[in-house]
C-alpha cells in the first residue's frame, strides 16, 4: 500500500500515484506491460485466484516479471512527508527514506499499558504506569510472592543475580496464574454458549413444528387413506411433506394403518395402483415417523412389491 496523498508537504505528480491503491507509489515496480505500481499492491492484486493479469491493462504479468523503477523510488523517497502518527500529536516531517527510522523511535508510537490495557502514546507510558492501578497489583502481587517464596531474605540481598531471578519467577508465576484464570473464564462461557446454542435450537425446532401446525390446518384427520385408489399419492405427498419433521397433530400409528391398507389392497391391482404403492412405501420407509417394528414391516413390503415388479418385467 502507498503513502497517502494527504500526507506530503507539497502536491504530488499525478503519474507517482498507484492506480490500485490510489496512494503515492511505495517500493515502484513497473510490469512487462509499462504500467507502475506499488510492489506490495502488485503482489496482493496477483495472489487473487485466477489472477495473472496487470491491473491496468489486463496483460498477462506475474509478480516474478515486475522490476524496480529506482529512479521513482528515489524521487519519491526525497519528498518530505508527515509522520505516520500525526493523527496522535507527532508533527515531525521528515524525508520518505527516513520514515522507517523515525517511526521506530517516534514518541507519539502507541504503545499499550500492560496493567490497564490502555492505548497511549510512547513518551506518556513512564507517567501513565507510576498512577495506573494495574500496574500497582501487579507490583504487589509479585511482591507477595517474593515474601511467601522467602526471595527477599539475606541472599537475595548478598546477590543481585538471585534477587533479579526471584523477580523474574514471581512474575512469570503471576502471568501463568492470570492465563489459568483467563482459560477458566473462557471455558465457563464456551459452557454457557453451548447451552445456549442447545436451547436455541430446541427453541427453532418448536417455532418451525407450530408454523407447520399452522400452515397446513387442512389435514384430513379421519385418515381415510387407502380406502380409494386415489388417496395413494395423497398420502405419499403427506409423508413427503414433513419427511423428517412430523407436525404433532398427525398420529403415526394412523399412518401406518393407512399405508397397511394401500399395501394390502392394491399393491397388485394394475400397474398404476403397484406403482403408487411402491412409492407410498418407499417414502415412508425414508421418514422417521415409525418404530422400528413398523419399519421392518414397511421394509418387507417394500422389497415385496420390487420382487414383484421384477417378475412382472420379466413376464
Amino acid at each position: 500500500m502507498g503513502f497517502g496523498v494527504f500526507r506530503f508537504a507539497r502536491d504530488v505528480d499525478q503519474n507517482l500515484l498507484c492506480s490500485v491503491c490510489s496512494a503515492v507509489l511505495e517500493d515502484a515496480v513497473l510490469t512487462p506491460c509499462g504500467h507502475s505500481f506499488c510492489l506490495l499492491c502488485l503482489e496482493t492484486w496477483l495472489s487473487r485466484p485466477g489472477t495473472n493479469s496487470c491491473p491496468e491493462c489486463r496483460a498477462v504479468c506475474l509478480s516474478n516479471e515486475a522490476t524496480p523503477i529506482h529512479s521513482i523510488r528515489n524521487l519519491i523517497n526525497s519528498l518530505d512527508i508527515d509522520c505516520d502518527y500525526a493523527d496522535r500529536g507527532c508533527k515531525a516531517v521528515v524525508k520518505v527514506e527516513n520514515l522507517p527510522q523515525h517511526r521506530a523511535s517516534c514518541n507519539f508510537a502507541p504503545v499499550q499499558c500492560a496493567g490497564c490495557d490502555l492505548t497511549i502514546n510512547c513518551y506518556e507510558l513512564p507517567s501513565h504506569q507510576v498512577q495506573c492501578d494495574g500496574i500497582a497489583a501487579v507490583v504487589s502481587e509479585v511482591d507477595d510472592l517474593l515474601d511467601k517464596r522467602g526471595y527477599r531474605g539475606y541472599q537475595a540481598a548478598r546477590s543481585p543475580e538471585v534477587s533479579e531471578l526471584a523477580c523474574r519467577v514471581a512474575s512469570l508465576e503471576l502471568q501463568l496464574r492470570r492465563m489459568r484464570q483467563d482459560l477458566n473464564l473462557a471455558e465457563s462461557r464456551n459452557k454457557k454458549l453451548e447451552r445456549e446454542l442447545v436451547k436455541t435450537k430446541e427453541d427453532l425446532q418448536e417455532k418451525r413444528n407450530q408454523l407447520l401446525d399452522q400452515q397446513y390446518t387442512d389435514f384430513d384427520s379421519d385418515y381415510d387413506y387407502g380406502y380409494a385408489p386415489h388417496t395413494i399419492p395423497k398420502l405419499s405427498l403427506l409423508i413427503a411433506r414433513f419427511l423428517l419433521a412430523k407436525p404433532t397433530y398427525i398420529d403415526a400409528n394412523r399412518v401406518f394403518s393407512a399405508i397397511k391398507r394401500c399395501y394390502d389392497n392394491y399393491a397388485r391391482c394394475g400397474e398404476d395402483y403397484e406403482h403408487d404403492v411402491y412409492m407410498l412405501t418407499a417414502t415412508a420407509n425414508a421418514c422417521n415417523w415409525f418404530d422400528d417394528n413398523q419399519r421392518r414391516n414397511i421394509d418387507s413390503w417394500l422389497q415385496s412389491i420390487a420382487r414383484y415388479r421384477k417378475l412382472q418385467r420379466r413376464a
